[in-house]
């Protein structure tokens, strides 16, 4: 038996009114064809609705499918309801994954504004270098992410949000702190370097021998971040992954080719939810105004 909605609906409104002309007005439909409907509905049923042609009285059966057609009905709608909801981008969920930087620096912001906007979106958030962030877009665990191209970001759809520069990184008591102007890669000869997973996307010939050269690599930030206050040497990191504060000093390279490149990754043959979707125009919106 298949029962079309609109059937029990029209039902519903002609039970409701007590004739088809009222009926007829509320649907925006003429009797006739309202008529033809409940003729319809009846068959489907083999059961008389109504006691008379009139419609002013329903029989037993007929007060028995009002009640469940009225159920019917209300779950339907608010079905629809949920459909829309979702297509709009006003519920759902939304896994993110960011590398560290981001997550601290810039997230923050974007989160705020997308949970004003859509308050019913859940989001699932996690940092983690750009090699796992692109490992997780690609193989679902997530939905979107935020970081650089790597080789696990190959077959990505990847937009490019920002570009911010890289610098020496090293406590204040260093003596390169107080060098007033830009450094150029000689001044990393003569100090002790430590070398992060980051410095692999510098491709300067002079400066990837000495990254090559370094004794010491980390690729926990926090953990560099550790052994650079302790004075035990300094790095070249991206300014979003410095904190500020006056803890460590962020000198300017004289080569400005030296740029950290930020994407917004997604995989290629899975689109986005709608929801994921409104929340990359939050953050391609947000990101394109940074100033680094």
């Amino acid at each position: 038996m298949n029962i079309k909605p609109e059937s029990l609906r029209t039902f519903v409104a002609v039970a409701d009114c007590g004739n088809l002309h009222e009926a007829s007005e509320i649907l925006g439909r003429t009797p006739s064809a309202i008529s033809m409907t409940l003729k319809q509905l009846s068959e489907q049923l083999s059961a008389e609705l109504f006691e008379t042609d009139r419609k002013s009285n329903l029989t037993p059966t007929g007060q028995f499918v009002l009640e469940e057609s009225r159920r019917a009905l209300n779950s339907f709608d608010e079905s629809v309801r949920t459909i829309e909801r979702y297509t709009k981008g006003e519920m759902g969920v939304v896994r993110v994954a960011t590398v560290p930087s981001v997550a601290s620096h810039l997230l923050p912001a974007v989160v705020s504004r997308f949970q004003q906007k859509s308050p019913k979106v859940r989001l699932e958030l996690r940092d983690t270098d750009s090699v796992m962030v692109a490992t997780a877009v690609r193989n679902g665990s997530v939905d979107c992410g935020v970081a650089s191209l790597s080789f696990a970001s190959h077959d990505l759809q990847h937009e490019l949000l920002l570009e911010e520069p890289f610098g020496l990184v090293c406590r204040p008591g260093h003596p390169l702190a107080n060098t007033t102007q830009p450094l150029k890669w000689q001044a990393l000869e003569g100090v002790t370097f430590i070398s992060n997973g980051l410095c692999e996307q510098i491709r300067n010939e002079r400066f990837m021998r000495i990254n090559s050269r370094t004794a010491i690599q980390v690729h926990n930030i926090v953990t560099l971040l550790g052994l650079i206050q302790q004075g035990m040497g300094v790095t070249l990191l991206p300014r979003l992954a410095v904190p500020d504060g006056g803890e460590f000093c962020f000198l300017p390279l004289a080569d400005k080719t030296v740029v950290r490149r930020l994407y917004f990754l997604e995989n290629r043959h899975h689109r986005i939810s709608p929801a994921g979707q409104l929340f990359k125009e939050e953050v391609v919106g947000s990101f394109k105004e940074q100033k680094i």
